[in-house]
Parts: C-alpha cells; sequence; structure tokens
C-alpha cells in the first residue's frame, strides 16, 4: 500500500477540516475516503477543500503520494 508523507498527511487533514458538515460524508472529503484510494494502490489521490468566499462551495485537489509538494 503506498503512504503519504508526514506533511501529505497533515495538508490533506488541514483541507478537510476547512469542509462544511455537508461535505465531509463525501468520498474525497473525509479521511476514510483518502484510506480507500490508498488501499486500492493510488498512485494519485484526490481530496475536497472549502471555498473560502462561498458557504458551501468546493474546490477538488489531486496528489502525486509520497512525494513532497
Amino acid at each position: 500500500m503506498e503512504k503519504l508523507t508526514q506533511e501529505q498527511r497533515q495538508k490533506i487533514e488541514d483541507a478537510l477540516n476547512t469542509l462544511p458538515e455537508n461535505l465531509r460524508s463525501r468520498k474525497y472529503g473525509t479521511m476514510e475516503g483518502i484510506e480507500e484510494q490508498l488501499a486500492r494502490g493510488d498512485k494519485i489521490i484526490f481530496y475536497m477543500s472549502a471555498l473560502e468566499n462561498e458557504p458551501n462551495g468546493f474546490s477538488m485537489h489531486k496528489m502525486k503520494v509520497g512525494e513532497d509538494e
């Protein structure tokens, strides 16, 4: 199984923590969703973060597993 660096994990956790509750149950809005991607062996994972000026808006991000950005 691919592993995230500590910096990557922190970046994703920080991004997920910005999400409103209604988005935290979605596949790319939870650490469980991230872990599922890793368990599949995905080399690039996807996650969400909130948009600053839109209360229910979000942005999708991608990250290459195991590489610091």
